[in-house]
């Protein structure tokens, strides 16, 4: 079974919605306490959908991160032609 954590907002929101139910508060209190649960679901959802989205694009970058110029230059330098060059006159 996978657990997923809940953040510590989520469950104190829960716990005082338990608390006003269990104590029978108005259907205001608990209107207000319902909309805190799902307020504090969504800023969760949204911050952890943020750090993943971060997570990709910096993963991303460094799988298409281009050699620093002076080793790209260094490289071609280095290398040997693998077809004899050519002069072409038109």
């Amino acid at each position: 079974m996978i657990v997923y954590p809940v953040p510590v907002e989520v469950t104190q929101a829960r716990i005082q919605l338990l608390v006003d139910q269990t104590a029978k508060a108005p259907p205001s209190t608990i209107n207000e306490d319902l909309t805190k649960v799902y307020d504090a679901k969504s800023q969760a959802q949204q911050a952890q959908f943020e750090r993943h989205v971060k997570r990709h694009v910096e993963q991303r970058a460094e799988q298409h991160a281009e050699p620093p110029v002076d080793q790209h230059v260094e490289q071609h330098a280095q290398a040997e032609p693998t077809a004899p060059l050519v002069d072409l006159k038109v």
